[in-house]
């Protein structure tokens, strides 16, 4: 008799494990990098936080444009070579950062970094949207984010080490992890790309490369919304870590540490059992419920500094986001016309970029002309109202995202 565990791996096909496999890898790696990259490059170019700051930032600003711009890439050209091809840059970027020897040239190779990590997404979430039924896709995200939560949590436990022994360690590192990636699509991922884009005329090729907003407002409006969540998640790297020291100044690294990771275990554990129990709800009534919890976390990180209250706040925005994510992007993937699913996810995508962009810089304005307080609370409200609005707008169309 077969074990549970054995049921459980058969439910996906092969092409689905690889992607959680990679996906597992690829964010321990980017977790051993990420944290520990402005200390890095702060101490060997003896430039300024701001500067260094501003130049990671190039990162999101480069995956924006090549979102913009080349977002239906996929759908022209397959979607695995655009996974292949976007690993082979990162590949390439992170073995350059072992020898360049200025910030500036550091600071191209990021940006060609981003530009070419920005196409994986679009084009791994509509290969699974290609392959996998729209009544288990939300369960497939899950899983995937089950992957990531524990290289989150994983990675920067390890990246501490490994770039107090030596940081090109860690790039070499992710640029193996990324070649192997690379390796296992080309291998075993099959493409999934519709034959019916292969037929395209050249007037529909275009529309791909310049999607319109009226024909496709609702895509637009999805994303506008969806904005306000990503905001609030990019204070977790950014102005966290500062309210925190202003209201517990002894020990806020601690607390920091131990609330990201918590937060990781709780989401790595509870997402495909979330996904699970809602998958199959009415998508505008879980979107709102996830919504209103994320609007409790921000009030929480707003009113309370007992580490205890902060732990819950930390797992209500666990919980929310597990909730909301769930079906966003399931209802991106059902919403999305079979010929454009990799420029849907794209200008869906954007929402991150958007927000690792200007979610610090935001963050930062409401904290250092306020308080923590007053900042959580604003986040709170923009939760509050696009939570409000996403809702409404998924009732609108839940013919689309419902059957």
């Amino acid at each position: 008799m077969d074990s549970g565990l054995s049921k459980f791996y058969r439910q996906y096909d092969e092409a689905i494990w690889i992607r959680v496999v990679g996906t597992l890898l690829t964010k321990i790696a980017q977790f051993m990098m990420y944290p520990f990259l402005v200390l890095y490059l702060t101490e060997k170019f003896d430039s300024s936080i701001a500067l260094i700051m501003a130049i990671i930032g190039l990162e999101s600003v480069a995956g924006f444009i090549m979102n913009l711009l080349f977002g239906g890439f996929s759908d022209r050209f397959g979607r695995k070579p655009t996974m292949m091809l976007s690993l082979a840059i990162q590949s390439i970027c992170l073995v350059a950062f072992t020898f360049v020897d200025s910030l500036w040239f550091f600071a191209i190779f990021l940006s060609l970094m981003g530009a070419g990590s920005y196409m994986f997404f679009p084009a791994a979430d509509a290969q699974i949207a290609d392959s996998v039924p729209k009544e288990r896709r939300a369960k497939v995200y899950a899983l995937l984010g089950t992957a990531a939560s524990i290289g989150v949590a994983v990675g920067p436990m390890i990246g501490v080490f490994a770039f107090r022994a030596n940081p090109v360690f860690v790039f070499l590192f992710f640029a193996l992890v990324s070649a192997l990636y690379l390796f296992l699509i080309w291998w075993k991922v099959p493409e999934t790309l519709p034959a019916t884009n292969h037929g395209l005329n050249k007037k529909r090729n275009r529309s791909i490369t310049r999607i319109s907003v009226s024909e496709h407002k609702t895509l637009f409006l999805f994303t506008l919304f969806t904005i306000p969540t990503s905001l609030f998640a990019a204070q977790n790297w950014s102005t966290f870590p500062l309210h925190l020291q202003a209201g517990n100044p002894d020990n806020f690294e601690w607390i920091y540490s131990s609330l990201l990771t918590i937060g990781s275990i709780a989401s790595a554990l509870l997402q495909v059992w979330i996904a699970s129990l809602v998958e199959n709800k009415k998508a505008h009534r879980i979107v709102l419920l996830g919504y209103l919890i994320a609007v409790l976390s921000a009030l929480g990180y707003a009113f309370f500094i007992h580490y205890g209250a902060l732990v819950a706040a930390s797992l209500l925005s666990v919980i929310g986001s597990i909730l909301y994510g769930v079906h966003l992007d399931k209802s991106v993937s059902v919403m999305a016309p079979e010929d454009m699913r990799g420029r849907y996810f794209s200008i869906f995508g954007l929402h991150w970029r958007v927000s690792e962009a200007l979610g610090p810089f935001l963050g930062g304005l409401l904290l250092t002309a306020y308080n923590g307080r007053v900042m959580f609370t604003v986040f709170a409200a923009l939760l509050l109202i696009a939570g409000l609005l996403q809702s409404r707008l998924l009732l609108n169309v839940r013919s689309v995202v419902n059957n």
